[in-house]
């Protein structure tokens, strides 16, 4: 299990940085469509909070084989929970670029 969560975690973040490099070289061209660069950035939101979920939650496993005791409650770091809330954003940012095509 943790060789696919491995290889789902690197993946992700190989994902995101084909993201990045299909958006520079669609904002290089004179015509883009500004709702596929919102998904893009959205997808990369995603992805980006999916890593840092797959990484914490990992460590936190390793750390309770470590630990037989049972702790009181699982510690979130504030990177876990920046990135939660840039993935909240990335799926607003979706949903947005599914929604206001269909208004126009």
């Amino acid at each position: 299990m943790r060789i696919a969560a491995l290889i789902f975690k690197y993946g992700c973040c190989a994902f995101a940085l084909f993201l990045c490099y299909q958006i520079a070289n669609t904002l290089r061209q004179a015509d883009y469509d500004l709702m596929e660069i919102v998904n893009d950035m959205g997808t990369i939101l995603i992805c980006i909070d999916l890593a840092v979920f797959l990484h914490f939650n990992s460590a936190l496993a390793t750390l309770k084989i470590k630990q037989a005791s049972p702790s009181p409650a699982t510690v979130i770091t504030p990177i876990e929970k920046m990135s939660r809330k840039l993935g909240h954003l990335g799926i607003m940012l979706i949903i947005c670029s599914w929604i206001v095509p269909k208004l126009a």
